[in-house]
């Protein structure tokens, strides 16, 4: 069985992962959100199905501090090789107004980021609280580069692609927490 994304970002790379593996074509397909690949690859597993699963490198990482672990592994990595992409790849990065920098933000700190991403950035922010920075956490399901050009927050945490809509609501990156390439997830025994 195969689970694979609904997320038009990695439809690409989904099609050429099924192109390099013409068996896998006739397989039973579960489409479901790249976040939830590899929920679904480890649930079939606990039922004694085989499935492997396709998603992003930066969501399974999620998954995996989520769950203190995981029961799923990651079987290959297919890298994300694109030249319209700020970094050649989707970047999770801290971001603030353009001309700032982090020194320069307040020690009391807003900072709103993508709820899906829960974990990556609650360890990124422990970092910073260890810094002596007091972070106050907000989290959205969009429209999170707008948080910080309204005022709402002091920074934002989010994926940068071609940066974009970041540049429109006057940020730019201060740091880029980690990049992500594309990812095949199966159960232990696969």
């Amino acid at each position: 069985m195969l689970v694979l994304p609904k997320n038009s970002g990695l439809r690409q790379y989904t099609d050429r992962f099924l192109a390099m593996n013409p068996s896998l074509k006739g397989c039973k397909q579960i489409m479901a959100r790249g976040e939830d690949v590899p929920f679904w690859v480890s649930q079939l597993a606990k039922k004694g199905k085989r499935a492997i699963g396709f998603t992003g490198q930066d969501l399974f990482q999620e998954y995996c501090i989520r769950n203190g672990g995981t029961d799923v592994r990651v079987l290959e990595v297919i890298p994300w090789e694109d030249d319209s992409a700020r970094y050649g790849k989707p970047a999770l990065c801290f971001i603030g107004p353009k001309g700032s920098s982090l020194a320069a933000l307040p020690r009391k700190l807003t900072v709103c980021a993508c709820s899906k991403y829960k974990g990556i950035v609650g360890d990124y922010l422990d970092k910073l609280r260890q810094q002596g920075y007091e972070v106050e956490e907000i989290f959205v399901n969009g429209s999170v580069e707008t948080s910080c050009s309204e005022g709402i927050a002091d920074a934002v945490i989010d994926i940068v692609y071609s940066g974009k809509s970041m540049e429109e609501c006057g940020l730019e990156i201060y740091e880029v927490i980690l990049t992500s390439d594309c990812v095949v997830v199966g159960g232990k025994d696969d």
